[in-house]
């Protein structure tokens, strides 16, 4: 009788014990998640012409656009991160892939803008696939052949 109350009460201590280990680990990979650490760092514009590139930072002590401060912190929930500033809130949404890390900006949604983490440059083509420039030069080609 008093060995099955202990056995029971063995279980039920091992089950908790369990259990809020489990709710720990959940809390903490959910922390991690979330935080800005995965957004740390220089994003450069992808698809921009050379001279006219942006460049945003995420750092400990804000967001830095071109070098100038334009925020002095920012959200991140595992996705996206929000900027707010005096012009109102932007979005960027983490897209590409682990390889090439990439932000893609939602808000405000005209014009497009897309950034590659400083160091993978390489990974994407940085002139946007350059459509335009190629059909100028093409068209240029076929009429300067005539």
């Amino acid at each position: 009788m008093i060995q099955a109350k202990i056995i029971k009460l063995l279980f039920v201590a091992i089950f908790l014990s369990l259990a809020a280990g489990f709710s720990s680990l959940l809390y903490f990979s959910y922390n991690d998640y979330i935080h800005p650490k995965h957004v740390y760092g220089t994003w450069i514009e992808v698809g921009a012409p050379s001279y006219s590139t942006e460049t945003l930072t995420l750092n400990e002590q804000g967001v830095f656009r071109n070098n100038r401060l334009i925020a002095t912190s920012f959200e991140f929930d595992g996705e996206q991160v929000f900027i707010e500033t005096g012009s109102g809130t932007t979005i960027y949404q983490i897209a590409g892939t682990f390889n090439s890390p990439q932000l893609r900006r939602l808000q405000p949604s005209i014009p497009s803008q897309r950034f590659v983490k400083a160091g993978y440059e390489d990974t994407v083509d940085m002139e946007g696939g350059g459509g335009a420039s190629k059909r100028r030069a093409a068209l240029s080609e076929h009429f300067g052949n005539k």
